[in-house]
């Protein structure tokens, strides 16, 4: 997931990712980006937008206790063991992990 606001973390996600990798693209930055083409395509890398809605329902609904996020977290860990924590995350049955700093 790349969502640091910089056309230089799109460059640095790219560099990250193993072949067949999927990124989904949080950030929204201004201007253009030049991207290698063949960086994508020989490694069948899946790029994926994802865009942040309108958060003032969720927030209410929150705020009066509607929706049960606790229910949602399968496991907690420290920031320190944040590599432990994504492979988890990856696990089937696994809904959220929180990290804690």
């Amino acid at each position: 997931m790349e969502a640091s606001g910089a056309a230089s973390g799109f460059a640095m996600a790219l560099e990250l990712l193993r072949p067949r990798g999927r990124l989904v693209l949080k950030s929204t930055f201004h201007g253009t980006t030049e991207v290698e083409a063949a960086r994508i395509v020989v490694p069948e890398i899946s790029i994926i937008g994802s865009r942040c809605g309108r958060f003032q329902p969720s927030l209410d609904l929150l705020q009066k206790g509607a929706v049960d996020v606790e229910s949602l977290i399968s496991e907690e860990y420290p920031l320190s063991e944040g590599i432990h924590a994504m492979d988890r995350a990856r696990a089937r049955g696994i809904l959220k992990v929180l990290l804690r700093p």
